[in-house]
């Protein structure tokens, strides 16, 4: 008897671990779907559809996290207006790379002393 019941418990834990696993990769799904199309998140956020997304729209698209919205706009704002065209918003954001030549002004080579 000691062993059905033990054996029961352990079928459980199995079925509890499986579930909560489903749960995660649907979790990164969503997430993923999310990413997937950013023209589709455009027109949601775009809430008086006219092709723009103003910083208040924004920043009630990222309700929870109002700083976010002022980073994506201050990086993809290209032409500084205050909006985001669509192209703007769906453009890929070019990631710095360390040592990057354009990024960063080329040190000046050490000065020689004399030797005397």
């Amino acid at each position: 008897m000691k062993k059905n019941i033990l054996t029961i418990l352990a079928m459980c834990g199995v079925v509890a671990g499986f579930a909560a696993n489903f749960a995660t990769a649907a979790e990164e799904e969503k997430k993923a779907k999310k990413k997937a199309d950013p023209a589709a998140r455009f027109a949601k956020l775009d809430k008086d559809s006219d092709g723009k997304i103003t910083a208040e729209e924004l920043k009630a698209g990222f309700k929870k996290k109002p700083e976010m919205a002022e980073k994506i706009l201050k990086a993809k704002d290209k032409n500084k207006d205050g909006n985001l065209s669509k192209e703007e918003f769906v453009a890929k954001r070019t990631p710095k790379k360390k040592g990057d030549a354009a990024k960063k002004p080329a040190k000046k080579p050490a000065k020689k002393k004399d030797a005397e």
